[in-house]
């Protein structure tokens, strides 16, 4: 089974729709369920865009719920019955690890279940495990009309090939605007990275988001030869790792046999891994540019979490724990510009919501 939908980006829409099922009455008909789930979600979302100061959602989330609902069925957390769906006992489990905010054992169990049921989540994660990395260029429209700088985009991925293919994509576009050059390039880079996944690069993008939210994935900024890429990789690992940090995830397939992952779960709780990290968080100063003594976070983000080899998620909760300490050996700020949906700032709720995008040494 593949995904389909480019509708669901995040795990936490799974978790809304189960829910959802969950407080909704007996006699709530399919209608009644999925148009509730979808109005939760449009919240969840508009909710969260305005917290991160990000831009309104757009469009008006109506089939969401539907595809949520079809998507608890295909991981068995809940069935169809006539004229509703109603969860099953696994379904159960899932609603009351959230109410009792189990969070480790909610991504293990989102993970498995998503690398054991859908053949294109599990394709993209082997891909990255076997490639280290995908490179996604980011097109520049100030050098659209650069033969040299559309080569050097598909470097990365092509190496001696970049010319070549550079031609062919030229050829087959009819007018080259920004979009359409980046579309066609990232098709180039997804059928080379990934030529057995059965996708293009719009749900290739949907999938990645949602990866990233169930911690299989980081995307990160990247910059060579004036150019820009959107750099995916995983922080999981095929063999064994040297330090604690991983659990071992075998997921048994309907072939019969078995995928297993080295699932990246540090417990920033721990004041070791928390050393660990405020020790990355200083070897990647040095590389950055600082703005009036600050560093971008995001961008300290990228580079300790591509290092060490963490979910971004997990950055943030460390971030967040380094915070509480007294004293505090980090400070943090804002600006307003450099905010977007790829450079999120870390989110402290703390009774009360702050976000921040800037950080230095205090």
């Amino acid at each position: 089974m593949n995904v389909t939908s480019y509708n669901i980006t995040d795990v936490g829409y799974h978790y809304i729709g189960l829910r959802a099922l969950a407080g909704l009455p007996s006699t709530a008909r399919r209608e009644d369920q999925t148009s509730a789930i979808s109005r939760s979600i449009l919240k969840y979302v508009s909710d969260k865009a305005l917290r991160l100061m990000l831009p309104e959602p757009r469009g008006t989330f109506e089939t969401v719920g539907e595809k949520a609902c079809q998507e608890l069925v295909h991981f068995q957390f809940a069935r169809s019955t006539r004229g509703a769906y109603e969860l099953t006992e696994a379904g159960m489990t899932v609603v009351r690890l959230l109410e009792s905010r189990k969070h480790v054992e909610l991504r293990r169990m989102m993970a498995v279940v998503h690398l054991k049921t859908y053949e294109n989540i599990r394709f993209m994660v082997q891909r990255h495990l076997e490639l280290g990395s995908i490179w996604r260029p980011i097109v520049n429209a100030d050098q659209l009309g650069s033969t040299e700088y559309i080569e050097r985009l598909l470097t990365p991925t092509f190496q001696e090939e970049a010319a070549t293919e550079t031609a062919l994509v030229l050829t087959s576009l009819n007018a080259k605007t920004p979009k359409k050059l980046e579309d066609a390039l990232q098709e180039r880079v997804l059928r080379r990275a990934i030529p057995q996944a059965p996708f293009g690069v719009p749900l290739f993008r949907s999938l990645c988001d949602r990866l990233v939210s169930l911690r299989l994935l980081n995307i990160t900024k990247a910059n060579i030869e004036k150019c820009e890429f959107a750099k995916s990789y995983t922080p999981c690992k095929s063999e064994s790792p040297p330090t604690s940090w991983y659990v071992k995830l075998d997921i048994p397939l309907q072939s019969g046999e078995s995928f297993t992952i080295y699932f990246c779960e540090p417990d920033m709780d721990d004041p070791e891994t928390r050393s660990r990290l405020l020790r990355g968080i200083d070897e990647a100063f040095p590389s950055l540019s600082p703005s009036a003594g600050y560093y971008h976070l995001p961008e300290v983000r990228d580079r300790v979490c591509e290092c060490l080899k963490i979910p971004e998620a997990s950055f943030d909760e460390g971030v967040n724990r380094i915070l509480d300490l007294q004293p505090c050996p980090l400070t943090v700020g804002l600006q307003y510009e450099g905010i977007s949906g790829r450079r999120k700032p870390l989110v402290r709720d703390r009774g009360t919501t702050q976000i921040y995008n800037l950080m230095r040494r205090a």
